[in-house]
């Protein structure tokens, strides 16, 4: 049978995660950097030299940089309740994942309480995790510092907070179509008053006060940047004449599959947006993580001038990507590598290499059982993620054959989406991404295979090809042995 028991499922996952895990005598202090809709080449270490974030590339040269990690899902919620809970989006129950589903994304309203979060470990060795910043999923396990008011809504317009000061001050504004998010803009007003900073300055405040006790801390600085809105001072905006992504052509269209053609088109083109359109708001968008790198630099001072450094591991990650008009869709919800892959970088001085590559793909699931070994602890055997030290010492050769992302488009909260929408599945391994429906109420698997190698920017859709309906088995069979749990 495909889905455990209820009952069965919930008294596993209320087992304690701690039960058998040992507190070790000198843990390390945490800090955890995360951005909100972060994708990979955001930061300029993943290669893209118009992505200006030199505190957090000095970060990566001091420690792992991991080249493909993969989300379990694309959307916020999902994605960080996996990550937290070393389990897949299936196994949370956060989300229907084929079976029947409530109506109008019942996700989006409430995380249930009964799945265990690894924060809980940290707990218990008497280090409180703490939260500055957006928090998103097991929220009651993190004591929360405040979240500075939003600078504007996501059309663009300003906010109660700041409505009198800036509303002359937009000088400029990108719209989608179908939903009108605003995807990029200017605001004439110092990058030191927008929302980033401001949380920045209240981080750093948290951090001081953190190290000034000489006590093991574990703090998260969680940005809301690049979310949507999408708006940037022109202090730190990126010359768009400088980045070089691909835009879609009507021969890679037409080979998409048609879920993708119509629905997520729908949500997230746009189709009729100008050239200088497309360049403001991609200037737009990494003008943004310029401004978190900003803040980052900051925090790293605090670090360095309190002699914290060298005990303190720092991590780097987000909950999905972004998509930034390649395959003429803007935002997320897909399963393209600028969607599902993120940064992922994690600096500890005398207990990790410096300046190490990681080329296997790796999964989010994977990030607090790393964190946790890498403190001392012992992760706990109840769940799927797994510690990533043996791959980064080279002890392990033979790692997963492939990734996994998933998202049930008939529980979203869109309702072009829902609209013939079911639990769409991705596999990806090195050379390979295959997406498709793996839904019982779906009759069609609107496939799209890509092969990564030769086709890195996946333009070129092979599922209809004869010549590799054995490559697309393949695939295939490995996402069912996933779903089973084997």
């Amino acid at each position: 049978m495909r889905y455990i028991p209820i009952f069965l499922f919930l008294a596993m996952l209320v087992v304690p995660v701690s039960a058998a895990t040992e507190v070790p005598a000198d843990p390390p202090s945490v800090l955890w950097i995360m951005l909100d809709d972060g994708r990979a080449d955001a930061l300029g270490s993943y290669g893209r030299s118009w992505a200006l974030t030199p505190h957090m590339d000095r970060i990566a040269s001091a420690g792992i940089r991991f080249e493909s990690a993969i989300v379990q899902n694309p959307v916020c919620i999902p994605s960080r309740t996996s990550m937290k809970a070393s389990l897949y989006a299936h196994e949370t129950g956060v989300m229907a994942m084929g079976k029947p589903a409530q109506p109008r994304g019942l996700y989006r309203k409430k995380v249930l309480p009964h799945y265990p979060s690894l924060l809980k470990l940290w707990k218990k060795a008497g280090i409180q995790p703490e939260n500055v910043g957006k928090l998103h999923a097991f929220s009651q396990d993190w004591l929360q510092h405040g979240d500075p008011p939003a600078d504007l809504d996501s059309h663009g317009k300003p906010t109660k907070h700041l409505r009198l000061e800036w509303r002359d001050r937009l000088l400029s504004r990108v719209l989608t179509k179908t939903h009108e998010w605003m995807i990029g803009g200017l605001l004439d007003i110092p990058a030191s008053e927008l929302r980033t900073s401001r949380l920045g300055d209240r981080a750093v405040k948290r951090l001081r006060q953190l190290t000034a006790t000489n006590q093991p801390f574990f703090l998260r600085v969680s940005f809301h940047a690049p979310h949507v809105a999408c708006h940037i001072s022109p202090s730190h905006y990126v010359d768009p004449n400088r980045i070089d992504l691909p835009l879609p052509t009507a021969a890679e269209l037409i080979k998409k599959p048609h879920y993708e053609r119509e629905n997520i088109h729908i949500y997230g083109g746009a189709p009729d947006l100008t050239t200088e359109q497309i360049q403001l708001a991609r200037g737009t968008y990494y003008g943004m993580i310029r401004l978190v790198d900003d803040q980052v630099g900051k925090l790293l001072r605090v670090l360095e001038e309190s002699n914290r450094l060298s005990d303190t591991i720092i991590v780097i990650n987000s909950d999905q990507g972004f998509q930034l008009g390649e395959h003429g869709v803007w935002k997320k919800r897909d399963f393209y590598d600028s969607n599902v892959l993120v940064p992922f970088i994690m600096s500890a001085s005398g207990r990790l290499p410096a300046g190490k590559v990681v080329q296997k793909p790796v999964e989010m699931v994977d990030f607090l059982p790393t964190l946790l070994e890498l403190s001392g602890f012992d992760p706990p055997d109840n769940i799927r993620g797994r510690s990533l030290l043996p791959l980064i010492r080279g002890e392990m050769q033979q790692w997963r054959p492939a990734c996994f992302s998933e998202h049930d488009y008939s529980e979203d909260a869109y309702d072009e989406l829902r609209k013939d929408g079911g639990r769409r599945v991705m596999v990806r391994t090195q050379e390979w991404k295959l997406v498709f429906f793996m839904d019982q109420r779906i009759q069609h698997q609107d496939r799209s295979l890509y092969n990564l190698r030769r086709d890195p920017d996946e333009q070129d859709n092979l599922a209809g090809d004869p010549a590799y309906a054995s490559t697309l088995e393949k695939l295939e069979k490995m996402a069912h042995r996933w779903d089973r749990g084997s």
